[in-house]
Order: C-alpha cells, then sequence, then structure tokens
C-alpha cells in the first residue's frame, strides 16, 4: 500500500534566535552560554564556513543572557580563550534561515 504525504509549507512565521559568529584563523572550538544559569547552549568545534550560525531559544532574542567563548587550544598560552559577554540573538523566521553543517 502507498501512502501519500501531503506537505503544506506554513504561511505564518516560525520566529527563532539566531546567533551569528565569525571566527579568526586560529579559533578551533567556540561554546555559547546561558550566563544567568551557566547552561551550555552550544558547545563545538569551529565549522569550515564563517560565519558560524546558532539557533537559540527565541527568548534570547529580548535578552542580552549569552555568553560566548572561542577557544585556541593549540596556540600560544598568551592567547587560549577569548569571549564576548552579554550577546543578544537575532529574530529571525526558522523557514528561511540556513545554518551550518
Amino acid at each position: 500500500m502507498i501512502h501519500l504525504i501531503r506537505y503544506a509549507k506554513p504561511l505564518t512565521p516560525e520566529n527563532i534566535g539566531l546567533v551569528e559568529l565569525d571566527f579568526d584563523a586560529d579559533a578551533e572550538r567556540y561554546g555559547v552560554i546561558d550566563r544567568r544559569n551557566m547552561s551550555m547552549l552550544w558547545v563545538g568545534p569551529v565549522p569550515a564556513t564563517n560565519p558560524a550560525r546558532i539557533i537559540v531559544p527565541i527568548e534570547y532574542t529580548t535578552s542580552n543572557n549569552l555568553l560566548v567563548m572561542i577557544f585556541d587550544d593549540a596556540g600560544d598560552p598568551r592567547y587560549n580563550m577569548v569571549g564576548n559577554d552579554m550577546v543578544q540573538a537575532k529574530l529571525v523566521d526558522a523557514r528561511t534561515v540556513t545554518t551550518n553543517p
């Protein structure tokens, strides 16, 4: 028996938060943390394409409660980690945004 599934693209926007991060050549991994409770939202290696795009919950589009950290594991000890505090996500439509593979 063959089942056909119809899919209708939603007409209303599906709002989400988006954080775009541009890395320098020495960055090897990065993390995004909620600064209120120190919970990790994202951690991973730097993608081959710049900038990295990370989807976060919509609550971060109205507050600046994100902490972004970039790590250089193999670099000079004078540059181990760089961070940016009080980051706010952009409000985007989930139907149209593309993220890194």
